[in-house]
């Protein structure tokens, strides 16, 4: 099975940062396949510290993805193949939010985010990982695959965290507390 580098819900990864600390609790993914177009909303977004040195390693993140266009960040090398790439910050005060779209040329290049196009059958899948926490109301669960109609717009969401370990529950740190400091 190919490697997925693309994790929805860890943001540097759409920059290609490696070990990237800051997470988002909700990430919907919604397909257009008429428009050949993908959005990413990753919602509550977050890190975890531990030491001072993860501060300053996801305050150097957060500078690197935030200021993307000043900062000529690129691109993560396996979005290459997508065109009309963009990336946006929403503060609502209490949270920060991404929205992320980009568009794709050959269905088959969404195998790069984990979501799989099977032209015979005429549908997109992807895996089902339980502790993903994936819902949809657009697609079917059949044993181990989210099956999604090629002909409409389908979304799903995932909310990774869920079940986040308590140590780790108290070392959470919502990006907006971190920015305020």
């Amino acid at each position: 099975m190919e490697q997925i580098k693309i994790i929805f819900f860890l943001v540097g990864s759409f920059f290609g940062i490696e070990n990237g600390t800051i997470t988002a609790d909700k990430t919907t993914v919604i397909i257009y396949p008429e428009n050949q177009k993908i959005e990413i909303i990753q919602e509550k977004l977050f890190t975890i510290i531990q030491s001072k040195k993860d501060t300053a390693t996801t305050l150097a993140q957060w500078n690197k993805i935030a200021n993307w266009r000043e900062n000529e960040t690129p691109w993560a090398k396996e979005l290459e193949h997508f065109t009309n790439k963009d990336f946006t910050i929403k503060n609502t005060g209490t949270t920060i939010e991404t929205h992320i779209s980009l568009n794709y040329n050959d269905p088959n290049d969404l195998c790069a985010m984990g979501i799989w196009y099977n032209a015979d059958m005429h549908h997109f899948s992807i895996n089902e990982v339980p502790r993903n926490h994936i819902t949809s109301e657009t697609g079917i669960l059949e044993n181990n695959y989210w099956i999604f109609n090629d002909n409409n717009t389908f979304s799903f969401t995932t909310e990774a965290f869920l079940d986040l370990p308590n140590e780790y529950k108290k070392l959470k740190l919502p990006i907006t507390a971190m920015l305020k400091k």
